[in-house]
């Protein structure tokens, strides 16, 4: 059967970088249309769109080029919380219209009734890089039993991850199917916010062989998109590690910087927005982005260790158990 791939996480330029909003910055500056270049260029077969909590970039996409909808899935990453400890985390849906969206908007304030809604609506959704949100809000198993009770699958090759943070959540799978919880699947996605980086990690699934037989238009994605809903998909990929993604966060500041020389882009500026992006010079020139990336990398990495520890103690744990008594 012949095997068919998408990199199920891409930013364009209508992700928001929702911490900037004060100087108008974008989370992407990466045009639909590029992108999809450069996943064609590289091996992609269909091409995710999950832009933060917006479906406009595969709109954008497919109003310039609307023959193109056969390869493109219309998606976003919806950031939702748990109503009892704050958390955020992100959720990443696929295959959805104007009128999903809004019900999304709506329901994204409560993780759990999101993602209810999502199961009833039978709509594709992942959960992304499960640890990068978590500051030890509750303890590290009952964080794991929480979400493995929640989803059914999970970003475990994430480009812009840490190898340890992907292999992480490669470890929590392997210790709930030892466990006996119900089989859940690994996706791959970039987490892309520039044209370098797009497909370094993506899914590859395989879909049914008709060679010789017309197919409708689009029905391939949605046989694609049906194999890895079963379950069948195969996350792959590699992490950029701290030196890319600290390369890509001057990236993304350079290129707001630039943008501001064409009037597109200062359109809706105020005052108070040169003010702040004025303020933001001197520092970034001191090296504040750098000493917040080092920060954030090292306690992802402190968490993930604690993760991992939490799991392995659980898995010797049950291990002695049996041991003791294997007929239970």
């Amino acid at each position: 059967m012949p095997l068919r791939r998408a990199d199920l996480h891409l930013h364009t330029r209508f992700s928001e970088w929702k911490h900037l909003r004060v100087i108008r910055a974008r989370d992407s500056y990466t045009d639909p249309l590029d992108s999809w270049r450069r996943c064609k260029t590289a091996g992609m077969d269909f091409v995710a769109f999950t832009d933060h909590d917006t479906i406009d970039g595969a709109l954008d996409l497919l109003s310039r080029r609307p023959e193109l909808e056969p390869e493109i899935i219309v998606g976003e990453e919806v950031e939702t919380r748990f109503p009892d400890t704050g958390q955020w985390i992100h959720v990443n849906v696929f295959d959805i219209d104007e009128a999903r969206h809004r019900d999304i908007v709506h329901l994204r304030h409560d993780a759990f009734e999101l993602v209810g809604w999502l199961r009833e609506q039978g709509i594709f959704h992942v959960l992304n890089h499960p640890f990068q949100s978590y500051y030890m809000q509750q303890p590290p198993l009952d964080y794991i039993d929480r979400i493995l009770d929640l989803f059914e699958f999970f970003e475990v090759a994430n480009a812009s991850q840490s190898s340890r943070h992907n292999r992480a959540c490669d470890e929590m799978l392997d210790a709930a199917a030892g466990a006996g919880h119900p089989r859940k699947h690994g996706i791959g996605g970039s987490d892309a916010h520039n044209l370098r980086d797009i497909a370094l990690a993506c899914t590859e699934a395989e879909i049914p062989d008709r060679a010789g037989e017309s197919r409708p238009a689009g029905e391939e994605k949605r046989e694609w998109l049906a194999a890895v809903a079963r379950g069948e998909g195969r996350a792959v990929g590699r992490s950029i590690g701290l030196l890319g993604l600290t390369a890509n966060v001057y990236e993304a500041i350079w290129r707001y910087y630039s943008s501001l020389l064409r009037p597109e882009a200062r359109r809706g500026m105020g005052p108070s927005n040169y003010a702040a992006a004025a303020l933001m010079v001197p520092v970034c020139v001191a090296g504040l982005p750098l000493l917040l990336n080092l920060s954030n990398s090292a306690r992802l990495e402190v968490v993930t260790a604690r993760l991992r520890r939490a799991l392995s103690r659980r898995s010797r744990l049950a291990a002695a158990e049996f041991l003791q008594d294997p007929l239970d």
